[in-house]
Parts: C-alpha cells; structure tokens; sequence
C-alpha cells in the first residue's frame, strides 16, 4: 500500500522561486512515480482568490488522470466557508449520503463561498467517503505588552477528517486525511479523536491516518507508542528539519520505504510511504 502525504500551500512556490503555470502537472508526474495508492492533502484551496479561483483537489485529481492514464477519484473537505482574503470564514456542515446532491451553500465538500481544507485522491475504486469533525482550539489572546492596540485575537479553527474505504490488491483500507491544530495539546487531542474515530469506522477494512500532525515525532509516538509509524523530515522545503508529516497504522502493518518528495511548490516536501498489512 503506498501513500502519498502532500501539504500544497495552497499552490505557494517555495520562498525564492517563481510561480509555475504547470505545477500541477508536473505534481502529477512526480507523485505517479511512486505509483501510489491515494494520495492524502492538505492546505488545499477551493475557489480562493488568492490561488484565482481553482478546485485544487480536482486539478490535481485531473492532472494524474492525464499523466497515468486512470481516472482518479476525488474529495475536498473544507473547514470553513468563505474568503480568506476577506476575513470571512463561516460553519459548514459535513456532507451527507443521505442529503444526496443537495444545494445547500454550507457543505464542506463543496462550499459556495469557497473553502480550504483538505482533499483525498485515488486511482481505485472507493467504496464511501465519510468525514467528521475534529473541534478546534479554544480563542485566545496574545497580550504582548500593556498596549491592548497590540493584543492580538486569535479564534480557533476547527479541523477535519476526510477518509475514503478503497479497495486495493493488497486489500481494503479506510485512508483518513487530516491537518491538527498547531496548539499541541489540541493537535494531541485532535489526533486521538482522529484515530478512534477512524478505527471505529474501519470495522474489518485496515485503518491508515495520514496528515500535517503539526506535531514532533517524539510526541505523536507518546500518544500512539503501539502503533505503526512513519514519517520523514518534510519541514521546511529547502533544509527540511521537522517530521511534523506523518503516518498511523495497525502495528500488523509493517513499514517497507519511506521517501520524501521536493515539490514546485508549497514550504513542506511530500511524505511517502509504502507498508505492508
């Protein structure tokens, strides 16, 4: 089973490197290399101004379709509504089977006022898609000095999880996708919920979770020390530190390669792994 973890920036060329029109395609090619099983994003835009109005999930989606020659299916979730370069960032509601085609502007897979979040893509064919949300961190206030002009706010944002059950040759795996809170004991709480919830849902199928933990590895392997681990250092792009990139499995599974991907854009490079269950 090899997976791709890729955190895109939402399409930002690294620091020092001009805007390419083709990154997606040449994503496509790099990431096709490895051949992989699904492919897990984060910070991923959908119809931002900043990054001109783009589904990215879907342009990429459509660039390996292009590249592989296999339709590859795909999935964005959002964590909010609205436009980042306008401040505005609303609830949205997780979407449901039951609900079908709805109109309704708030869906998290495919909100009205734009959205960002994180996307899920695979080559095979997905038996359902399920999503849940993860809470967020409590607002709070940064007071650096008695001048309140220079206190900041900040409101915690709520994360999600996006999972796809695929069949593969080597068997089932429901992949869940996320991207924690930077707060550590929220990104702890947050990748606790995440595996609980994700195994719940299994059932017999294998449970992987992929993501920006935006946690040490020292610490992610505190919370978890019986599962199967893997990551790389994928932090910062240019002289990459942090293994903040990461992998949970079953520890039936078994780690065969981890790799790590420069790409034309985004500060981090692509986690890939391939494990055996």
């Amino acid at each position: 089973m090899r997976i791709i973890s890729a955190n895109l920036q939402h399409g930002t060329p690294p620091a020092g490197k001009a805007q390419s029109r083709d990154h997606w395609q040449v994503l496509a090619e790099q990431f096709s290399d490895y051949h992989p099983d699904a492919i897990c994003l984060q910070e991923v835009d959908f119809y931002q101004a900043r990054s001109g109005f783009v589904d990215q999930t879907r342009a990429l989606a459509d660039a390996l379709t292009e590249v592989s020659g296999k339709k590859w299916q795909q999935r964005f979730l959002s964590f909010f509504a609205g436009q980042i370069l306008l401040g505005l960032r609303l609830p949205v509601t997780l979407p449901s089977e039951s609900l079908g085609k709805s109109r309704n502007p708030f869906r998290a897979d495919r909100p009205l006022l734009g959205g960002y979040g994180v996307g899920l893509l695979t080559p095979h064919p997905v038996r359902r898609w399920v999503s849940a949300k993860l809470g967020s961190a409590a607002p709070r206030i940064n007071i650096s000095s008695p001048d309140p002009r220079t206190w900041k706010f900040y409101g915690g944002q709520t994360r999600s999880l996006l999972g796809a059950e695929i069949t593969t040759p080597q068997g089932q795996f429901l992949v869940g996708d996320t991207h924690l809170d930077l707060g550590v004991d929220t990104a702890k709480r947050q990748l606790i919920r995440s595996w609980q919830g994700l195994s719940l849902l299994a059932g017999k199928t294998t449970p992987l979770l992929v993501g920006d933990m935006n946690l040490r590895q020292e610490v992610s392997r505190t919370v978890y020390p019986y599962l199967t681990f893997a990551s790389a250092p994928t932090f910062p792009a240019d002289q990459p530190r942090f293994h903040i990139d990461q992998l949970f499995a079953p520890p039936t599974c078994q780690v065969s390669q981890v790799d790590t991907i420069e790409m034309p854009i985004s500060d981090h490079r692509a986690l890939f792994v391939d494990l055996h269950p």
